[in-house]
């Protein structure tokens, strides 16, 4: 049978690892150089413009004569067009992802980012291709340049390939 200071252990026991996970939540929250590059890069490859709009420096996210991110999805939809196919059939889904911090200081970071893309149609595709060996992955191997700007992690280089395609 439970005594009272039995409960009382438990008890102490419970509220810490409660207190613990808050922390290591909060913690974990922190934007870093690595998450918004990688963060960044799969949008990248997924066609998402939004969410690379969201991760650029607003110079460049927000350049109304020059929307690096619109070119380069319309670029990616001729692209696919020209192939006979819709702009959906250019997604990559990356996968053993890894990044490195090249060079960071406070303000400024430089990161590594390397791993697999494979093409993602739909949800679906890439698992399916990859497990029954229908598709093959690509290498990637990006370096990108992030500026700390109010708190957060901003791509503000032109990144991959939004300048080259």
């Amino acid at each position: 049978m439970l005594s009272v200071k039995n409960i009382m252990v438990y008890g102490l026991v419970i509220v810490i690892a409660v207190v613990l996970q808050v922390v290591l939540i909060l913690v974990r929250d922190q934007e870093n150089p690595a998450e918004t590059a990688i963060d960044f890069t799969k949008a990248y490859f997924m066609l998402d413009g939004p969410s690379m709009s969201k991760r650029l420096c607003p110079e460049i996210a927000e350049d109304q004569e020059n929307n690096i991110v619109d070119e380069y999805l319309n670029r990616v939809a001729d692209q696919a067009r020209s192939m006979g196919f819709s702009r959906s059939y250019m997604r990559y889904q990356l996968s053993h992802i890894h990044a490195e911090i090249q060079m960071a200081d406070k303000n400024n970071a430089r990161v590594r980012i390397t791993g697999e893309r494979l093409r993602s149609i739909n949800p679906g595709f890439a698992f399916i291709g990859k497990l029954f060996f229908l598709i093959e992955p690509h290498k990637v191997d990006v370096t990108l340049t992030l500026v700390k700007e109010d708190d957060a992690w901003k791509v503000c280089s032109k990144p991959l390939l939004l300048s080259k395609i």
